[in-house]
Order: structure tokens, then C-alpha cells, then sequence
């Protein structure tokens, strides 16, 4: 039988009660006198922090910035200057580690609504409505050392805000969870050096936002100890915790383009299903250009899971026939939801990934020579052919429509749309002076977000993306196109059944 834990929101200074949405799982909680015990001593130097100026996390950040802590007390102010103090959201992401091996629970005292993930698996869920818990009710086991991949996400909507993040550690009692064990987006996932942190990163703060933050009450003495501790910097530190090449290993949301590449072989992950190629086409493929690596697309299906899309058209990366044992051939089938087609991404060492399949008992992708039968799903046992590293792809440039190029254009990025009317299928052009993220969202009259882009740096130069809407009721909508900082919207407008569908085989822009 669980026990009834009830918590105050007092502490935040939020309302006087917390009403059932909180997500305070029940089995998140023990009911122990908390230890005095202090974790080990981290790294860390907190999260990194998104502020969106709308409750969907759509669109370009308002601001970026690092926290120290998930220890918020905004009431009815803004976050900080430039976001409004009502409808906003944000998103930590970044790494975790454990302090001890145990279970660790996670508590998040809000009143708004949230979202948590620890390794790739969702722990808690809020959002729209949803019950106070996740897939598992706020706990996770985890390693001394190892370091998880976290994302947390907060909408708030009008009210009193604030939210504070706790874990349960083994053997201890609820306590916000420290900077030292929190780490910002690209750092290395290899165990932190041994003793206390140069002061370089103990003295680190955090962007303070300007209205009605207060600092956690642990964070000063937590800071304090590797401060006095620390002997004098030297010029050249034995061990560095930053990765001592330039290569940026993917984290947090993995959402984005990629050729997966083997551990073992460096072959990128392709699977062949067309009939067996004739002595002719052999020869002919012999002597032709080497074909560009296939590329996945990685597109989260809800609970921490991703679904493995071919770019061009809706066939995702399955186990062949649902099956569950070692041996079973993956394939490409059109996306139903199906187990057998979502995929955990979870980081190993060294900058690789194993991907595993919701369908099966811990069972991985692992590259088998073709002899072998290629590639299936075999249970994990940490073998380097079933590591995979996940290289950012840029897309293949689409084929400019016919007409596109005297469209009128709109804003400092030479926003267009052509055809516009059209029977849903468009194609948008902007350029851009030098290279900077950018994303897009498509608003209803209602000022509904009805289909959102990744965001994601682009290169300078003169780009072009085709945009199906085809499944959209008929009516008008706004195309909001947002580089950096700046935004520029467009009416666009799907009409049927008179549009034709637009011509391809127009050069490509300058």
C-alpha cells in the first residue's frame, strides 16, 4: 500500500496548497529522516537553460543562458527581462551523475505543467493534463559516476510560477539537486578527474535573471568547499575534463539528421531491401562514384523513445516481424507506433550510442557482416558492433520549384513561399548572410502552432525547403520564419481542389 506524501508549495512561496497535477509521484518519496551525508564532490556547473516566450517551446529561444539549479521562485514576475510573466516555457538539458549506485527518485514541485527525462526515459509528465508521473513514476537506477542524459521542460501559463527539481539519492533524504552533479550540453559523458574541480569551474555562476530569483540555500557552501579547498592553479592541469578533441558528441534531445556509423566497421548503417543486383549492375556500381552514406533522421515518439526515419518519405527503421529474439533482421517499414519501431538512444562511452529496441528485452542494432545476414537485434553486451556514432548530416538541397525564384519576397532574410495559394505542398526560400539557427512554425487563425520545424544551424548562403501540409484543413495560415532573433511571418493560404501541384526543374538560387 502506498503512503500518502503531501507537500507544501510554502517553500517556493507559490500557493499555500498544491493542487493533484503536481508532479509529486507517491512512490517518488521516502518517508526517512534525510542523512547528513553530502554527495561526492562534482564538475558540474549546472544546466543549459531555453526560455521560450510562448507555452509551446516553439519558435527561437527569447534567451539562453546556464543554471546553476531547477530552484525557481518567479511568482507572478518574468523569469527575466524580455520574457513575459505569463505563457512562457522552458527546457534544462545537459548531464546528470550519480552520485552513488542505487535508485534514484525525482521530485518537481510546481504548479504548472512538466516534463523529465533521465537516460532517454520519461520519469515525470504533466503536460496537457497528464497524470502525476511518467513510465517510471520518477525513478531511475543509476552508476556512481556515470552520467545520464537530462532534459526537463516547463510551460507555465498564467499565475504563480516557479518550479524546483529534488532527487531521492540512495540513502538520503529529498535535496534540490546539485550543481556539482549537473553539467551543461556538450560536456564530455567520461567520468569526472579525480579530487575537487579547479576553482575556474567552482567559482562559475549562472546567469541571474533579473525579477524574484532566489539562489538555492545549499549552493553557496556546496561552492565554497572546493573554493578553499583547491591548491594553486598550475599552468598545465594533469587531467582536463573537457574531451581532448574537437568533436561535438550529440546530447540532450538527439531530434536531428544524422549518418550512423559502426564502432567496429566505421560503415555507416544502411539496410538493403531491394532484389539482389545483376553481374551488370555490379559492375556498373562498381565504377561509379561512391554513393553518399545513408542518413537518418531521428524524431522523438513520446516517452524518451525515437523513431528512425529514411529523409523523403515515411518509412522508419523496424525489427522485422516484431520479433524479440537474438538474430532478427531490422527493416523499413511506414510508421504505425508499432514497439517494434521506436528505439532507445542511450550514450555508452567515447562519443557512441547503442540503439535499442522498445520491442525487445534489451536487444540492439548490431552490424553483422552480410554473411551473417547483415543487420539485426541482439542483446546488448557492450561488443563494439553494436555501438553507433551519430554524425550531424546536412539534407540534400530539394529541387527548386518552377516560379519560385520570382516569388515575392519579404524581410531581412528574402523570406518566400511559392506557390502561394497552393494545394498544401509549398516551397519556402530565405537566405542568409552568415550561418545561424533558424526554424519555422506554421500558426492557424487561432494562433494555434499547427506544425513546428527542428531548430538548427544553418550555413550562409541561399536555401530552399519544400513543405508538405497536405493533411491541414483548407483556410489561411501564418508561416513564421525565425533566424536568431529575428522573425518574419507570411499569410499563406491552402486551397482545393483547384491548385495544381507546383512544377520542379527551375535553377537553383544564386
Amino acid at each position: 500500500m502506498r503512503r500518502l506524501f503531501i507537500c507544501s508549495a510554502l517553500g517556493l512561496g507559490l500557493i499555500p496548497q498544491l493542487p493533484a497535477a503536481v508532479a509529486l509521484p507517491f512512490s517518488a518519496v521516502v518517508l526517512a529522516a534525510p542523512i547528513s551525508r553530502q554527495p561526492a564532490q562534482g564538475w558540474g556547473t549546472g544546466l543549459s537553460a531555453a526560455y521560450f516566450s510562448n507555452g509551446s517551446l516553439a519558435g527561437a529561444p527569447a534567451l539562453k543562458r546556464q543554471d546553476a539549479v531547477i530552484d525557481f521562485r518567479w511568482g507572478k514576475g518574468a523569469p527575466a527581462p524580455g520574457l513575459p510573466a505569463d505563457n512562457f516555457s522552458a527546457r534544462w538539458e545537459g548531464l546528470i551523475r550519480a552520485s552513488a549506485t542505487g535508485r534514484y527518485r525525482f521530485v518537481a514541485t510546481t504548479t504548472d505543467e512538466v516534463r523529465l527525462w533521465v537516460n532517454g526515459r520519461m520519469l515525470l509528465d504533466t503536460w496537457n493534463g497528464n497524470k502525476a508521473g511518467g513510465q517510471d513514476d520518477g525513478g531511475i537506477s543509476l552508476a556512481a559516476g556515470e552520467k545520464a542524459t537530462i532534459k526537463l521542460e516547463y510551460n507555465h501559463a498564467a499565475g504563480t510560477a516557479g518550479l524546483r527539481l529534488q532527487w531521492i539519492a540512495p540513502g538520503q533524504g529529498p535535496q534540490v539537486v546539485p550543481m556539482e552533479n549537473l553539467y551543461p550540453l556538450g560536456s564530455p559523458t567520461t567520468p569526472d578527474p579525480e579530487g575537487p574541480p579547479p576553482a575556474a569551474l567552482a567559482d562559475v555562476q549562472p546567469a541571474a535573471p533579473a525579477v524574484a530569483t532566489k539562489a538555492p540555500k545549499a549552493a553557496p557552501a556546496a561552492k565554497a568547499v572546493p573554493v578553499a579547498a583547491a591548491p594553486a592553479p598550475t599552468p598545465a592541469p594533469a587531467k582536463s575534463p573537457v574531451r581532448p578533441t574537437e568533436e561535438v558528441v550529440p546530447s540532450g534531445d538527439l531530434s536531428g539528421l544524422y549518418t550512423i556509423v559502426a564502432r567496429s566497421t566505421g560503415k555507416p548503417l544502411a539496410i538493403d531491401q531491394g532484389r539482389p543486383a545483376t553481374l551488370s549492375e555490379q559492375l556498373a556500381m562498381a565504377n561509379a562514384p561512391a554513393a553518399p552514406a545513408p542518413q537518418w533522421r531521428l524524431e522523438p515518439s513520446g516517452g524518451g523513445l525515437y523513431r528512425l526515419v529514411v529523409p523523403g518519405n515515411n518509412k522508419v527503421l523496424e525489427v522485422l516481424g516484431s520479433s524479440t529474439s537474438n538474430g532478427a533482421a531490422l527493416s523499413l517499414w511506414t510508421y504505425y507506433s508499432g514497439y517494434n519501431q521506436q528505439w532507445k538512444v542511450e550514450p555508452t562511452d567515447d562519443g557512441y550510442f547503442k540503439l535499442i529496441s522498445k520491442n525487445g528485452r534489451n536487444k540492439a542494432v548490431t552490424d553483422k557482416d552480410t554473411l551473417d545476414g547483415g543487420i539485426q537485434q541482439w542483446r546488448y553486451s557492450g561488443k563494439e558492433n553494436q555501438q553507433w556514432k551519430l554524425v550531424p548530416a546536412k539534407a540534400a538541397e530539394e529541387p527548386v520549384l518552377a516560379g519560385a525564384n520570382t516569388a515575392r519576397k519579404v524581410g531581412d532574410n528574402s523570406m518566400s513561399v511559392y506557390p502561394n495559394p497552393s494545394n498544401g505542398v509549398m516551397q519556402m526560400a530565405y537566405s542568409l548572410e552568415e550561418s545561424k539557427p533558424l526554424g519555422w512554425v506554421l500558426y492557424n487563425q487561432n494562433g494555434v502552432a499547427v506544425r513546428v520545424s527542428d531548430y538548427r544551424k544553418q550555413p550562409a548562403g541561399s536555401h530552399h525547403q519544400t513543405l508538405n501540409f497536405t493533411g491541414l484543413p483548407a483556410g489561411d495560415y501564418y508561416l513564421s520564419l525565425t533566424v536568431g532573433a529575428a522573425n518574419t511571418r507570411q499569410l499563406v493560404s491552402i486551397r482545393r481542389p483547384s491548385a495544381d501541384v507546383p512544377e520542379v526543374g527551375a535553377t537553383s538560387p544564386k
